[in-house]
């Protein structure tokens, strides 16, 4: 089967479109200027910028590659895309068959058919945007660039990094919010095939919320009654909460990898881990706005959980913990808890989770936003008659999402 780069669209017809643009591509961050890059990225979203996306190279070389791309019109910097080139296990697919196919006997042999065929393929993929943060698309532009060309741009820079490199088999444009805009017009038409994920689960923390008990006042008695079970078990057992400084980030590395690792071994889907060394890493170049909370029984840390906060955002990043231990003791929701206490404590407006959980996080107050993406396998005929069909079949879990709050 030849790596055959064909789409309904005409590529030359499209590029015509943009010929007045031009691009520059890099494999390393060191070639590219801070300055230049820097400029294109809105200050609130650190986790683009220049210092963030270098600490990502330098602690995942060695399993990863990245691209840096600068779309610029009369020698005039207007756009800055970014990529990241990760080994795609296929079979991680198989998670979001259909729950019809446990019951429906067509569907379920499509499903054991479907499984032979995925654990069969490995692939580079070249994923827009950074792997490790949820909702991250990796791609910025001028605003006087109309969605369309923005979009047309986005798909000449992917075509362009696939020609260079061989290696490279399919394409992913991931983390992309509802509703869709003229930006999506053409993918499809161009070869992509649509996908859906899991959406991003995000709690807006209200003005007057002053305290973690204005919270708690909010939240509806049977909720009110479930937070406070939570906190009584926890404490029963002895667990302990610590903020943890950059020193102890370091004395505990190993353990904290080796918990991020079991929550990790149980992911439905996942493009790439963390490294050893990046909690630490982080910490150090962000003491004020990176926490750890880790969580200790008799002097063991049995789980851990991460966050970002700049100004009236944050992120709640990765977690881990030893779930034979932690579940028992709704470790995780306590976790949660502390992540909405944190946030009114920092006066954030809105603490985005991710998208793992879901459920969970809606009873603690968090909501969905819809997300989805394309993607697209560089040979034609393998992205018409295999990715296009299964992709169509393969949607994220039905979840019954709740709401913890008085009427």
């Amino acid at each position: 089967m030849t790596d055959t780069i064909l789409c309904s669209c005409p590529a030359s017809q499209e590029v015509e479109t943009i010929k007045d643009f031009s691009l520059e591509v890099f494999d390393t961050i060191e070639n590219l200027s801070e300055l230049q890059w820097n400029k294109q990225i809105p200050e609130a979203n650190f986790l683009m910028r220049y210092d963030e996306l270098k600490l990502i190279e330098t602690t995942h070389a060695g399993s990863m590659q990245f691209r840096y791309v600068l779309a610029k019109r009369d020698g005039v910097t207007v756009g800055a895309m970014y990529f990241q080139v990760v080994m795609f296990h296929a079979n991680q697919l198989i998670n979001y068959f259909p729950a019809s196919a446990e019951t429906n006997f067509a569907m379920k042999g499509l499903k054991v058919f479907s499984e032979k065929l995925l654990n069969l393929i490995n692939v580079k993929l070249l994923v827009s945007g950074n792997v490790f943060m949820t909702g991250e698309n990796g791609f910025y532009f001028s605003h006087d660039l109309d969605k369309a060309t923005r979009a047309k741009i986005l798909r000449k820079t992917t075509r362009d990094i696939l020609k260079s490199d061989a290696s490279v088999k399919a394409i992913l444009i991931s983390d992309l919010y509802h509703p869709k805009t003229e930006f999506d017009t053409d993918f499809k038409k161009c070869g992509y095939n649509e996908i859906y994920v899991e959406s991003d689960m995000s709690i807006h923390l209200r003005d007057e919320w002053n305290t973690f008990d204005d919270y708690m006042k909010a939240l509806s008695s049977k909720y009110r009654v479930r937070a406070k079970k939570v906190f009584i078990l926890c404490e029963e057992n002895g667990v302990e909460k610590k903020d943890l400084s950059l020193d102890e980030v370091k004395l505990h590395e190993d353990k904290l990898s080796a918990l991020y690792h079991k929550v990790m071994a149980n992911a439905d889907f996942k493009l790439a881990e963390l490294s050893k060394d990046f909690f630490y890493a982080q910490k150090r170049d962000l003491p004020d706005n990176y926490h750890v909370y880790a969580y200790f029984k008799q002097g063991e840390m049995i789980g851990f959980i991460s966050a970002f906060q700049f100004g009236k955002k944050m992120e709640v990043h990765y977690t881990g913990m030893d779930a034979e231990v932690t579940k028992p003791i709704h470790l995780y929701q306590h976790m949660m808890y502390d992540m909405i206490q944190l946030g009114i404590e920092k006066r954030a407006e809105r603490l985005h989770f991710g998208r793992t959980a879901p459920e969970i996080k809606s009873t603690i107050g968090a909501t969905p936003s819809p997300m989805y993406g394309y993607i697209k396998h560089r040979n034609s005929l393998f992205n018409f008659f295999v990715a296009r069909p299964y992709t169509a079949n393969l949607k994220p879990k039905d979840y019954v999402f709740r709401n913890p709050f008085k009427a």
